[in-house]
């Protein structure tokens, strides 16, 4: 790795040590513009309503014209007609810095050179900068970049800043030339990172299409190949083992709401209350916690029950569920439904997996996306004899154990590339690794 001849002090805590050469300016003096644009909605809202098909990095950036663009390089961006009303028209013309400065502080996106007649989003500051923009980019993704945000968006109610701040804010500066070498380098190198981490991206979606199929194909047709077969009936199913019933769901077990509390009912430690965001990929998560000081016996959390996500403004989100796989001192919120299976509980668990993903239009309509227990006791499902279910379950347990130790290690090298690729940017925007022309 090669270094600069000599350093100096940058004066500021987060970028350390810098070439000396290279200066240190506030924002204000490095950039040519620093604006924002007010509309009502939020960024968020935005983001929802837009379908983008191109690179992560540009995900809130909108394309509003030319949407029958044969451009291969980024294919169009569309937009619903709701979204573009508030929207106010920023005459962007490619290669600005895009800064959310609600909610998303710390986040940072480019307005592709190749789009015209584009818009920006609310809650948003807008950057153009003296020198090249793609390295104040690229800075901005480094983690003094990064750290430098969040400090100036630490707020006691939401993390925010306003352009006033952004606009003092001391950043790296070195020569255009640089710059532009540098913001060159990082194209190249993090362009390599980024395919090797949606190599790892697909390998995970075609291992959870995998288990997935596992599943189904476990608790539609069982784990005997030679079984005589009949119709189920039911689309979806298909043909099942002969001596197995098709009932409706509400046959296997109960379902029951969950717990109602308010803010004032929030305590620092006490019971645990199961929200969608202590499901992530079908198992609990302790991550993001609620506690509540009381909560009657039949709301309490057994071993064995399942924790089903019945209600979020996200329709890909209802359904989503959780096997409790050990004694907890937790309830679950309002949001949340309650499973308990009359049936061996953890086959019930994959019964109710594979057929709650064949009914995701039943309850997602265009006001409110939720679970009822009526929809979801009239889904039908294949039932097993009860002597096979523990079996299924058996070898679900370990089909899919395996399947996750692939899916997890998969995980394990997208963090381990992201971690490289900000370790590279920052080496290279602070100048702790010289960039060559070579």
């Amino acid at each position: 790795m090669k270094k600069y001849d000599e350093y100096k002090d940058s004066g500021v805590a987060w970028i350390g040590e810098v070439p000396k050469h290279w200066e240190v300016k506030k924002m204000n003096y490095h950039c040519s513009t620093i604006t924002d644009f007010v509309a009502s909605g939020s960024f968020a809202d935005l983001k929802r309503n837009v379908q983008y098909l191109g690179e992560p990095d540009y995900a809130m950036l909108i394309r509003t014209v030319d949407l029958s663009s044969n451009d291969k390089k980024q294919p169009p961006v569309y937009i619903s007609k709701s979204s573009y009303e508030f929207l106010s028209n920023s005459n962007l013309v490619g290669g600005e810095i895009i800064l959310p400065n609600i909610g998303a502080v710390g986040n940072v996106y480019i307005v592709p050179k190749l789009y015209k007649h584009m818009s920006l989003a609310p809650n948003a500051i807008m950057v153009r900068s003296y020198g090249n923009d793609k390295f104040l980019y690229y800075y901005f993704k480094s983690k003094p970049g990064v750290d430098s945000l969040t400090l100036i968006g630490i707020s006691t109610v939401q993390d925010k800043f306003n352009k006033t701040e952004l606009r003092s804010l001391r950043v790296l500066v070195p020569p255009v030339t640089e710059q532009t070498a540098i913001a060159t380098y990082l194209d190249t190198h993090c362009a390599k990172i980024d395919n090797l981490i949606s190599i790892q991206q697909k390998r995970i979606a075609l291992l959870q299409e995998l288990k997935q199929s596992v599943i189904t194909h476990a608790v539609t047709k069982g784990l005997n190949p030679n079984v005589e077969m009949k119709q189920s009936g039911v689309e979806w199913i298909g043909d099942v083992p002969k001596h197995w019933k098709v009932v409706p769901l509400k046959f296997t077990g109960t379902f029951g709401n969950g717990l109602t509390y308010s803010p004032k009912d929030v305590v620092d430690n006490g019971i645990l209350v199961l929200r969608s965001s202590n499901i992530q990929n079908s198992s609990l998560s302790f991550e993001d916690n609620v506690y509540v000081s009381n909560v009657s016996r039949d709301l309490l959390v057994k071993k064995g029950d399942i924790i089903i996500c019945s209600r979020n403004g996200s329709a890909a989100l209802v359904g989503k569920s959780a096997f409790v796989d050990k004694e907890l001192n937790a309830t679950f919120g309002a949001f949340m439904m309650r499973y308990i299976p009359n049936i061996e509980k953890k086959y019930g668990f994959y019964l109710f997996q594979t057929a709650i993903g064949q009914y995701k239009g039943y309850f997602s309509t265009t006001t409110i996306n939720q679970l009822t227990k009526t929809t979801i006791g009239e889904i039908k499902i294949p039932l097993a004899m009860a002597e096979e279910q523990a079996a299924i379950a058996s070898y679900l347990d370990h089909k899919c154990a395996t399947i996750d130790t692939s899916i997890s290690n998969a995980q394990h090298q997208i963090e381990l590339l992201q971690e490289y690729k900000q370790s590279l940017i920052t080496e290279v925007v602070t100048g702790k690794r010289k960039v060559t022309n070579n």
